[in-house]
């Protein structure tokens, strides 16, 4: 496939978005801050060995004259601008363009690139990384005209390529009963719990597995317990996305346990079920306080895509769907859970040299878990990149994303560096994993008909609709006050936990699973109706998934009675109890995770 020029004015230009290249090499494709940058981008993540190049074919309209533009930015100017560690080249047929970018810039933005000439139409375009180092590339853009007035807010860079690629008017409206947004494990539970109540369901994830933070990619395992009295049946489709293996630390935590592909086939083998994998949630037509479509950033087919439906499920995490409708939410900006990019070395028969990192978290001089022996159930070793590495509990969890993921990624470089080139330790180790998609805890929550508290879980309070069990404690993450010496810079990025048992099972209500103002929006997972501290017990994703499951039969009741979510508690939770009840429970192998 190649990219074909839109022509728009008067004058030749093409628009490339690096995430619909035709191969992506060693790059990764990184979607997790569109709202924030305006596009998906390329990530070199190559742990410091510069990755394959990246690679696609245009058509360019005209022959002549081109000025470029690369949408980038170096990515470690927010603390050490001095220092460009993720520099790559672009090359045209062959050829490099005079600059070198990823050097310059404290924020996304252009970048000129110099002039190119074209005589044949057909050309190969090429990005080469020159680092390993975290190099990122959002698009490319080619025109006869010279100009310092590209677009730099995120909406903006988002319509620029729209009109660029062709996809401003885009009509195709295909109708759902219900489209699910978020393809972790309480959006993949609530879209087969809803496909198989006989619904027309979309599932829309903008990676290109599923599974979330229980995917390959992120690689937290599950937690929470399934298929408690007085719903034993609540868990069953939670069982069937269990992996068969597990492993939680280091090395042993291997990409082939999250097992992508099955739930990949699982999905598609659903009746009823459209699966919508890289597809970015860009927009939302709302109206009298009800969603009725959806607009899709289809990064792979460099097309957009509108979905419309009767019933909505916000299955974000960071309730990108509620925000674009204007639902109530609460967020936690200073104060909150943070991000992990869980990452681990791995050992080899030879000696492995690794650069300095001279833009990294500097570490040399305090002390960080896994530098010297520590106390507890984590070998040495496994407490690097362990859950315990976590930021971002400063910032905001949205407009600063970026930021705490790329924290965590100089907190990596710089233990690193300083393990390998100040204490010599490690010396025929590599680093083998970081992922480069962040595990996020914590962000907005959407507010349903009640605000689930803390005081509630733990004193046990009684809901008529209470629903879904949450078995695991007031679990809350905060900076570790035994690491402030690492965190000279100003961002902590070590955590501890601070955890009360529950003293029993606790029934969410159903009324935190559903929008007190958007009639037709149903919310599962870490977004749901809860405060900031009881998230600490409802985020856990075996109880996510439950959620999802939950969500899924009371659509089937709101599509039968042509109903509200609201409706199904107000006039319907008899109903949906005695759904729920009659679920018989699957017996299930013992959790890989537990």
């Amino acid at each position: 496939m190649s990219i074909e020029p839109i022509y728009t004015g008067d004058w030749n230009r093409l628009l490339l978005s690096a995430g619909a290249f035709d191969d992506y090499g060693g790059w990764s494709l990184d979607t997790q801050f569109v709202t924030t940058m305006g596009s998906p981008y390329l990530l070199a993540h190559g742990l410091g060995s510069p990755v394959a190049d990246a690679k696609t074919k245009v058509n360019f309209p005209a022959p002549g004259p081109y000025h470029v533009y690369v949408y980038t930015y170096n990515w470690v100017s927010p603390w050490k601008p001095e220092y460009a560690p993720g520099i790559f080249q672009i090359f045209v047929n062959g050829s490099p363009l005079p600059e070198t970018f990823g050097a310059i810039g404290k924020n996304w933005g252009w970048q000129y690139g110099g002039a190119i000439k074209v005589t044949d139409l057909a050309a190969d375009i090429a990005l080469h990384d020159l680092t390993g180092f975290e190099g990122r590339c959002g698009m490319i853009y080619f025109s006869e005209e010279q100009t310092d007035e590209l677009p730099s807010k995120p909406t903006e860079v988002t319509r620029f390529w729209r009109g660029l690629s062709g996809n401003g008017h885009n009509t195709d409206v295909p109708a759902y009963d219900v489209v699910v947004c978020g393809g972790g494990i309480s959006g993949i539970c609530a879209a087969i719990s809803a496909s198989r109540q006989g619904l027309k369901t979309a599932l829309i994830q903008d990676r290109p597995v599923v599974g979330g933070n229980n995917s390959s990619e992120v690689r937290v395992w599950l937690g929470g317990h399934t298929n408690l009295e007085p719903y034993p049946g609540v868990g069953n489709i939670v069982n069937e996305l269990e992996p068969d293996k597990a492993g939680h630390y280091g090395p042993e935590n291997k990409r082939e346990y999250y097992e992508d592909e099955k739930r990949l086939e699982k999905l598609g083998g659903e009746e009823n079920l459209s699966l919508f994998v890289s597809h970015i949630l860009i927009d939302a037509d709302a109206n009298a306080g009800a969603i009725r479509s959806i607009m899709l950033w289809d990064v792979k087919g460099n097309s957009v895509r509108r979905l419309s439906a009767d019933y909505f499920v916000d299955a974000t995490g960071d309730s990108v769907l509620g925000f674009l409708c204007g639902a109530d939410f609460e967020m936690t900006v200073n104060g909150h859970m943070g991000m992990c990019n869980l990452w681990h070395a791995e050992e080899t028969p030879v000696e492995q040299p690794f650069p300095a990192c001279p833009w990294a978290i500097d570490l040399k001089g305090v002390d960080f878990p896994g530098r010297k022996k520590m106390n507890g159930p984590i070998t040495d070793q496994n407490m690097l990149g362990c859950w315990i590495w976590e930021s971002g509990f400063e910032r905001d969890p949205i407009a600063d994303a970026e930021y705490a993921r790329d924290t965590n990624l100089r907190a990596m470089y710089g233990a690193w560096d300083c393990l390998k080139n100040t204490d010599g330790e490690f010396p025929n180790h590599r680093l083998g994993f970081c992922a480069y998609i962040a595990g996020k805890r914590e962000s907005r929550r959407l507010l349903g008909d009640i605000i689930l508290t803390a005081g509630d879980a733990l004193r046990g309070r009684f809901y008529e609709d209470g629903c879904v069990p949450a078995t695991w404690g007031i679990d809350l993450h905060l900076p570790d006050r035994n690491y402030y010496p690492a965190f000279h810079e100003g961002d902590s990025f070590i955590c501890e936990s601070y955890f009360e048992k529950l003293p029993a099972p606790y029934l969410i209500p159903y009324r935190c699973l559903y929008s007190r103002n958007i009639k037709n929006l149903f919310m599962a997972g870490r977004n749901i109706s809860v405060t900031h501290d009881a998230l600490g017990t409802s985020r856990i994703m075996r109880t996510c998934g439950m959620m999802g499951e939950v969500v899924g039969i009371a659509a089937g009741l709101c599509k039968k009675y042509g109903a509200s979510p609201a409706d199904i508690y107000r006039v319907h939770l008899e109903e949906l109890k005695r759904m729920l009840k009659s679920i018989p429970k699957i017996a299930s192998r013992k959790h890989a995770s537990d």
